[in-house]
């Protein structure tokens, strides 16, 4: 206490500002601290992104062969933008189909086999089942673990859970034809389109030329009638005869 009496106002003075020195210090070493880890975790998501973007991401799923058809496939794509290598897909149940035991190997095989490569958009469709399925005892949800490589390594697993029962009203509620009526409808429409235009360019060509084929064709009977006008003699059109001399 004697100390602190024994200071004048510049020791005091002397004294708070070096407190508020201290309190700055500490302040500015927590909001660097702050910093730095911020701009670790920006850093971070950053290079996760960069990462992420630069990843092959290979899907399976089970869908309609095309829109309105029965028939169902087992699709494998490559959705990402690199290419993925050392491909391995597994199921948490065995593969079954209506179809009988060999097509059900088929699919055991295809998801026991590894896929060396599979670039970017690259699309691998096999035959699954048809609507004979639909009110049959067998699976309809299945889940597949994919595992591959990507530019970076070994990537993490992916999952993907497939309910094939949710196709059953979606298919039984469109016509099997429809996607082909459309193509055709799509390809009568274009012929129409195609032969309006060949009549606007080509109608009054066509149009000129026929009438010079008709003039052509008068100017040939004109002419042939005139070749066949009578001379003048008997009206005969054959001239007068010459006079025979007489015999002595």
């Amino acid at each position: 206490m004697d100390h602190l009496e024994a200071l004048d106002a510049g020791d005091w003075i002397g004294l708070g500002t070096a407190v508020v020195a201290v309190i700055a210090a500490v302040i500015s070493a927590w909001q660097a601290n702050i910093a730095r880890s911020s701009g670790k975790k920006q850093l971070e998501l950053a290079e996760r992104v960069h990462r992420e973007q630069n990843e092959p991401y290979v899907i399976v799923d089970i869908e309609p062969y095309m829109p309105g058809h029965a028939l169902m496939v087992l699709v494998i794509q490559n959705i990402g933008t690199t290419v993925a290598r050392n491909v391995r897909i597994s199921a948490d149940r065995p593969l079954e189909t209506t179809w009988g035991e060999e097509p059900t190997e088929i699919l055991q095989r295809v998801l026991t086999r590894p896929i060396p490569m599979l670039p970017p958009g690259r699309r691998l469709t096999y035959l699954f089942d048809d609507h004979d399925r639909w009110g049959t005892e067998l699976p309809s949800v299945y889940v597949f673990t994919v595992r591959a490589e990507g530019p970076y390594g070994e990537m993490e697993p992916a999952e993907y859970t497939v309910d094939i029962s949710t196709w059953a009203e979606s298919l039984a509620g469109e016509r099997p034809t429809l996607r082909l009526e459309e193509a055709l409808d799509g390809i009568a429409t274009h012929l129409d389109e195609l032969v309006g235009r060949y009549k606007q360019v080509t109608g009054p060509a066509v149009q000129e030329e026929r009438e010079r084929m008709m003039r052509e064709i008068e100017e040939r009977r004109a002419r042939r009638a005139s070749s066949r006008t009578p001379s003048a003699g008997d009206g005969s059109g054959q001239g007068e005869p010459g006079v025979i001399p007489p015999q002595q």
